[in-house]
Formats: structure tokens, sequence, C-alpha cells
């Protein structure tokens, strides 16, 4: 096992070291065209102006490398407050999508809230006029015990549980649905009444 271990190792390491020096040889083919084309032509050429002009190319000279700092500088700079401001702008985009999420998730919490609120107070108003209507049916149908009807069947609304042993007497709250024409007529042609 550790043979097959030592033959990946070293079939590993010869594929970098394989790779490693077809990458030294891109970069060698690269320095000599950038030397060959462009370093040595420009060498030659400043050695042949500075024999022809030497002060002039060592005016130029002197001022290249004192240019080359605030240049680099220059280039450093600009990239950090380009940097910078794209930080910035991203920050307070992220930012502002925060703010504006935040703000419309307060808008529609206030709206349920509200909602909640109409809903309650609908619900209790037609509650109200629903009790009141059947306080008058009752009250005008059954008399002076409608009232303790009403108040009984009012109170089974609010309690949501009936109490343990307590049977509802359907016979005792029997209605009479008749029309008040049709009682008037019936006491009329009751003989007992007579």
């Amino acid at each position: 096992m550790s043979t097959s271990k030592e033959t990946t190792h070293q079939s590993v390491q010869e594929k970098l070291a394989a790779y490693f020096e077809r990458s030294v040889a891109t970069v060698g083919q690269y320095a000599d065209v950038i030397e060959h084309r462009y370093a040595r032509p420009a060498l030659e050429i400043f050695a042949e102006n500075f024999r022809e002009r030497p002060i002039m190319m060592t005016f130029l000279a002197i001022l290249a490398a004192l240019a080359a700092l605030p240049i680099l500088s220059f280039v450093g700079i600009s990239v950090f407050v380009i940097s910078s401001i794209t930080f910035f702008a991203a920050v307070a985009t992220v930012l502002a999508c925060i703010v504006a999420e935040s703000i419309i998730i307060s808008i529609g919490i206030c709206t349920l809230c509200s909602l909640v609120l109409v809903a309650i107070i609908v619900t209790t108003f037609f509650f109200f006029i629903y009790s009141m209507l059947r306080f008058i049916l009752l009250v005008h149908s059954e008399g002076g015990s409608g009232v303790m009807e009403w108040a009984f069947e009012t109170r089974q609304h609010f309690l949501s549980a009936r109490p343990e042993g307590h049977e509802f007497d359907v016979s005792a709250t029997m209605t009479d649905h008749r029309s008040p024409e049709s009682k008037v007529n019936a006491r009329d042609s009751d003989p007992g009444d007579q």
C-alpha cells in the first residue's frame, strides 16, 4: 500500500514539475519577446540619443526617475478611490434596500393591525345589531319571558363551552313563530277566555 502511495506521490510530483517547466518556458518566451521587441530597441535608442544630446537625455532620465513615484501614486490612489466608491455604493445600495424593505414591512404590519381593528369594530357592530333585533323579536313574541330567553342566548354567544351537567331545555325556550295576527286570532277563538 505504501508503494502505491509513493508511486502516486511521485507521479503527482512529476506532473507538477512538468507543468512548472512549461510555465517557466512560456514566461521565458514572453520575456524574450519583450526584451527583443521593446527593451533592447528602447535602450539602443536611449544610448544613441544620449550620445547625440547628453544634456537633454540626462534631463529626461532624471524626469522619468522623479516622475515614476508620483505616477505610480496617482494610479494607486485612483484605483483605491474607485474601489472605495464602488464599495460604499454597494453598501449604500444594501442599506437602501434594507430601509425600503423595513418601510414596506412596517406599512404592511400597520395595515394588518388596522384591518384587525376594523374587523373587531364591524363584528361588534353586527353582533349588537343582531342582538338588538333578536331582543326585539323575542320580547315582541314572548313578552316578559323573551327578556330571559334573550339574556340566556346572549350569554351562550359569549361562553364557548356550556357548563358540565347543564343541559339546554329546548322546550323551555321554544318560540312561537306565528305572526302576531294569528296569535290575536287564536286568542279570540280560545274558549277559555270567554
